[in-house]
């Protein structure tokens, strides 16, 4: 191929090893990298982080490079057809694993397998309540148990409280 012209329209197969490279990299760690870390990886040299953001958003830009922007999305959505299946696979073998412990009358792991089954179709949310509680929301009553609780734990640990006063205070009463 002699080379292509500004005005000629690319396609996937102009793609150099780096922008398919990029592009692979984008796609498999989709969410977890950033486009001028898989710019680097892919082999790209740029000066410096800002010269790498530059180039990556100009290689995923469709009025710039629309070749490698339709590769990324013909990979993206290979991706996540790929993914899709995957989670019906599992939901597919939930639901036997439900079905056998169920025959077997293994109803806790039946009862299990259904549950996961239910929260990988995103019909269960893990939900943990955390609740801080500082002095500010206790009654007198809890504040004086919570200082009684605290005195104890200092005196268990041996420690004594002494009233301490400097002898210049002394003086200075005496004068």
């Amino acid at each position: 191929m002699g080379g292509l012209t500004k005005k000629e329209l690319r396609t996937e197969k102009d793609l150099t090893p780096k922008q398919k490279m990029f592009v692979e990299i984008m796609v498999q760690d989709h969410g977890q990298i950033t486009q001028a870390e898989a710019l680097k990886r892919a082999g790209y040299d740029c000066k410096d982080i800002n010269s790498a953001r530059s180039t990556a958003s100009q290689l995923l830009n469709r009025r710039i490079n629309p070749h490698v922007a339709k590769y990324y999305d013909k990979r993206f959505e290979q991706e996540v057809k790929k993914y899709e299946s995957d989670n019906l696979r599992r939901y597919k073998r939930f639901e036997r694993l439900a079905d056998k412990a169920e025959k077997k009358d293994q109803f806790a792991a039946a009862i299990n397998a259904e549950y996961r089954s239910g929260q990988l179709a995103g019909a269960f949310i893990d939900r943990k309540e955390v609740r801080v509680t500082g002095l500010e929301g206790m009654s007198r009553e809890e504040l004086e148990n919570k200082l009684k609780e605290l005195s104890e734990k200092i005196d268990g640990h041996n420690a004594k409280t002494i009233e301490v006063q400097s002898e210049d205070t002394a003086l200075i009463k005496k004068g």
